[in-house]
């Protein structure tokens, strides 16, 4: 009996430990399973970002471009002391000028934090990179955007501006040039006043221009990170 009592005790720890194993067995190819699907989930959404940072790229390219042809214009009216009314078409494109803006593409870095695991699982490294980016760098671009906005709408010289020449709405009529209007705007042009408003103009813009550049070397950056990364991270077997 106590040899029957012995063997059963041993094969009911033998079973318990098969099952204790198969359990744990069990669980380890369930996380398996999980990591590879998570891992799958952050290469697509890296590949949303790839897309994003492209974007935010073209933009760059784009912004920067119109800022160097208003850092050109802004330049001749600077290096001049003196204007005729030839050059009142000129300076009515430096004084009345647009603002700019430049965005970034949010909506996948927004997607990852709303997410139920806001992880780039097996890419950390990319993820803390990317997470500057629209972190770090997105809060100076949006400084650099609100000043940008101050400086067209809000500056008070821009006030005394509108009130030195009519603008120009295609279909309507003008008022007479004898009206003193083009003497307004050059005579406005030459003063202190109307100098430094186009200094301030300018050195906002060289800042704007330079953050524009820096966007588009970090996106550019970015996308080769990613790049590199899908080329080197094999998935799981």
């Amino acid at each position: 009996a106590e040899n029957k009592f012995s063997k059963y005790l041993i094969y009911a720890i033998g079973e318990i430990v098969l099952v204790v194993i198969g359990i744990l067995i069990a669980l380890q190819i369930n996380n398996w399973n999980e990591e590879k699907k998570e891992f799958r989930k952050s290469k697509a959404l890296l590949e949303e970002f790839r897309r994003d940072l492209a974007r935010d790229t073209a933009e760059s390219n784009l912004v920067a471009g119109k800022l160097v042809r208003r850092l050109k214009m802004e330049t001749w009216a600077l290096n001049k002391i003196s204007y005729d009314p030839s050059h009142l078409d000129s300076l009515k494109l430096v004084f009345y000028s647009p603002y700019y803006q430049l965005s970034m593409t949010v909506r996948t870095f927004n997607k990852l934090q709303n997410s139920e695991n806001p992880n780039l699982s097996g890419f950390e490294e990319l993820q803390n990179q990317l997470t500057k980016y629209y972190t770090d760098t997105k809060y100076l671009l949006d400084a650099y955007n609100e000043e940008e906005k101050h400086y067209a709408f809000y500056s008070e010289v821009n006030q005394v501006i509108r009130q030195k020449t009519e603008i120009n709405i295609s279909g309507y009529p003008m008022l007479p040039i004898g009206k003193g209007q083009p003497d307004n705007l050059i005579d406005f042009a030459k003063s202190i006043e109307g100098r430094n408003h186009i200094k301030e103009n300018h050195i906002q813009r060289k800042g704007m221009l330079k953050y524009a550049k820096r966007v588009k070397k970090e996106a550019q950056e970015l996308i080769q990170q990613i790049n590199n990364t899908s080329t080197t991270k094999v998935e799981f077997n």
